[in-house]
């Protein structure tokens, strides 16, 4: 995860609004995000698969998320370049 993703995830043009409401977060709290994002989504099941032919793969992932003794179920979209690459996070958001 690269910190520009973490910063546009939690600025107002990203999510930021919906983590601020939900979980009472902002960018301070990137790296505490991010670790429960990874941790959660390990075991999550995938509710979405687009095949992006040469362009990859890109799967939805949801999941309950607790931060902040609050708990919310976090949608996220993962893409794969290509088959056995690592997924990077595309998006994250919280849902009530």
């Amino acid at each position: 995860m690269t910190p520009e993703k973490l910063k546009w995830i939690l600025a107002d043009h990203g999510h930021g609004r919906e983590w601020a409401r939900v979980f009472r977060i902002g960018d301070e709290d990137a790296e505490r995000l991010w670790n429960a994002i990874a941790r959660a989504a390990l075991d999550a099941p995938v509710f979405r698969v687009i095949d992006r032919g040469k362009y990859g793969t890109v799967c939805g992932v949801a999941f309950p998320l607790k931060l902040n003794a609050r708990t919310a179920t976090a949608t996220t979209s993962w893409h794969y370049p290509a088959t056995g690459d690592a997924p990077r996070l595309v998006t994250a958001y919280p849902t009530l």
